[in-house]
């Protein structure tokens, strides 16, 4: 019997082993996939809470910036004639109406002219902005590039720290008027913010992502900007922010002891399965209540917001659209909710993993075009991927342009003909066609000659330049050799040069004939903008030197001259339009400031490149690149 009763007891611990090992990784197999499910589902509810934040924030704060547009639209529309009586109503009224708005204020010329509310701001009254040395530089751009600006945080003059928002206000005559600001409150905005992140039980940083200003932090622990954080850009204005949130505190998991002793008790194990489930079941219960909750919340927040929102899944359909896409569109939401996002625009844009910024043409169900500004964001976490369109309508802000536009050309064409006659009579009486004029008379009539021809010149330019937009300039390309464009460039700017004492000279190291694909009469353009540029800013007996060189597979083209050069804080800016190096109204040489980006748009669309370098030890050298064909 005890023979018999060995293999027995063997194969008895041979099934209670390998029946141990199997409970025992079943168990592990099913710790690691609750952890995992776990971490899943802490890691949705943060991102949750994250894009309910990144909402709330951009519409706490572009709210009220909307009102200071609104503002610095009025004062456009009343071609910046507005009485002090009106500001006196209208500020009051926009800084009660806006959230966070500490003050706003009103300064035209750059000078602070109107501010409410006064009490407490009473130092920045008539402060001249190019006074402020530690902001004028920024206000100096944002009035040079037309653009608003997000400027912070930053010491306010009148004591504090404030994010200040500020828009360059011109006139539909293109005159500059002044500057619209919004401080915001820091502290207003940080606390709203940072009592919806407990609410949601998350924390939260804030840090700047643009490039003067990258991982600047604004609000919160930088070490939430770590490997696994979940980062979501926003768009406050024209500042560029990115957020991160973490739970406050890691997500319960199983008990792993609690489960691992089902490996060292069969009787044990099917009851500490059935509990482990039943736990898991209830927090998922717990979870699912929250995620509900949460959802409701984002929901309230999205249908809030003024601009379209349309969320789109990998497969291109739509998932989530807000009321302002509806009204947009002209849908109802089970109208869209499964479509392809396609449907809603006449050239779809791509689904593409990163953030994008277009203007596009949307479809109204009706058929009607809209043009639209169209924000691109995308959110991926474990592959799990979704596109965000935020949408505005700019039809209308289209159609202004439109009109500007059309404006300019008219005003152009209108007044070339009777500019043309003009000059032609001032040239009849100043070669004493219609009789002799006595040697005042005579410099008077050069002075209106002169200044009429300066005048045709910037006409030109600008015609030029609306065909150049508008894309209406053809050009006929022929192969040319390049040695004879440039002679004749020399001979046609002679009589220039010498009327300002200046000599042309050609100097070339080209032993065959090199030709180009060019347009004969576009070139001769540049080369005119280039030499007259040269000559003007010449010294009297001074050199300006034609160079023709063969660089690779490219003939270069360069201008000298030894003249006083171009500042470097300006040569940025060189071929930029009305970019002058001296703009003001007493410079000692005219020009239209419009020759250099004239020149850059003809080689571009010449399949060439215009640039500029300093000349040792003085003087300017611009030259053109053409391929050699």
């Amino acid at each position: 019997m005890k023979v018999q009763s060995r293999p027995l007891f063997r194969w008895q611990w041979t099934v209670l082993v390998l029946l141990f090992f199997g409970l025992a990784g079943i168990t592990e197999y099913l710790v690691f996939q609750e952890r995992a499910k776990q971490h899943n589902q802490s890691m949705r509810q943060v991102a949750a809470a994250a894009g309910q934040l990144r909402a709330m924030i951009e519409s706490e704060m572009n709210g009220p910036l909307n009102l200071s547009f609104g503002l610095a639209a009025y004062i456009q529309a009343s071609q910046g004639q507005v009485r002090d009586s009106e500001f006196d109503i209208l500020l009051p009224n926009l800084v009660r109406q806006g959230r966070h708005i500490r003050n706003m204020s009103i300064a035209p010329d750059n000078r602070i002219s109107y501010v409410y509310p006064l009490l407490g701001n009473e130092s920045v009254l008539g402060v001249y902005y190019p006074d402020i040395a530690d902001q004028w530089p920024d206000i100096a751009r944002i009035i040079q590039q037309r653009t608003p600006q997000m400027a912070g945080p930053v010491n306010l003059v009148q004591g504090g720290v404030g994010f200040i928002h500020r828009i360059p206000v011109y006139l539909p005559d293109d005159r500059y008027w002044g500057i619209v600001s919004t401080v915001l409150n820091i502290q207003s905005i940080w606390q709203v913010l940072q009592n919806r992140a407990s609410e949601l039980d998350v924390q939260v940083a804030l840090r700047r992502n643009d490039e003067q200003a990258i991982s600047t932090m604004l609000l919160g622990d930088p070490a939430l900007f770590n490997a696994d954080a979940i980062l979501l850009d926003l768009k406050v204005a024209d500042a560029r922010w990115q957020l991160t949130a973490q739970a406050l505190e890691s997500p319960v998991l199983l008990q792993g002891w609690l489960v691992r002793l089902i490996c060292w008790g069969i009787c044990l194990m099917l009851w500490l399965l059935v509990l482990s489930v039943f736990v898991a079941n209830r927090r998922l219960a717990q979870t699912a209540d929250a995620w509900q909750q949460s959802e409701a919340y984002f929901r309230t927040v999205l249908n809030s917001v003024a601009d379209a929102i349309v969320v789109v899944n990998k497969a291109g359909l739509i998932e989530q659209v807000n009321p302002a896409a509806l009204i947009l569109f002209g849908y109802q939401q089970e109208q869209l909710r499964g479509k392809n996002y396609q449907q809603l625009f006449v050239e779809a844009p791509q689904l593409i993993p990163q953030d994008a910024m277009l203007e596009l043409t949307a479809l109204h169900q009706g058929g009607q075009a809209i043009l639209i500004e169209l924000n691109q964001t995308y959110i991926d976490h474990q592959q799990q991927g979704l596109t965000v369109f935020l949408i505005r309508d700019i039809t209308e802000r289209k159609r202004i342009e439109q009109l500007k536009d059309e404006f300019v050309s008219t005003v152009s064409h209108e007044l070339r003909t009777p500019l043309t006659a003009i000059n032609g009579a001032l040239g009849l009486l100043a070669a004493g066609v219609v009789g002799e004029v006595a040697p005042a008379q005579q410099q008077l009539l050069d002075i209106a000659q002169q200044n009429g021809q300066q005048l045709s010149l910037l006409i030109n330019d600008i015609l030029d330049i609306e065909k150049l937009a508008a894309g209406k300039m053809q050009l006929y390309m022929q192969l040319l050799d390049i040695m004879p464009l440039v002679l004749q460039a020399k001979n046609r700017n002679l009589p220039l040069a010498q009327q300002s004492g200046v000599q042309l000279k050609i100097q070339s190291d080209l032993t065959d004939n090199i030709q180009v694909l060019v347009d004969e009469h576009r070139l001769q353009q540049v080369f005119a903008n280039l030499l007259a540029n040269a000559i003007r800013f010449s010294p009297e007996q001074g050199l300006v030197l034609l160079e023709v060189r063969l660089i690779g597979l490219k003939v270069r083209v360069s201008v000298t001259d030894r003249g006083p050069g171009v500042p470097a804080d300006f040569v940025p800016r060189l071929f930029q339009k009305f970019s002058q190096a001296d703009s003001s109204t007493t410079r000692r040489l005219s020009g239209t400031g419009l020759g250099l980006a004239i020149s850059k748009e003809l080689m571009e669309r010449m399949n060439g490149e215009i640039g500029y370098q300093p000349n040792s030890p003085t003087g300017a050298c611009f030259y053109i690149d053409l391929p050699v064909q």
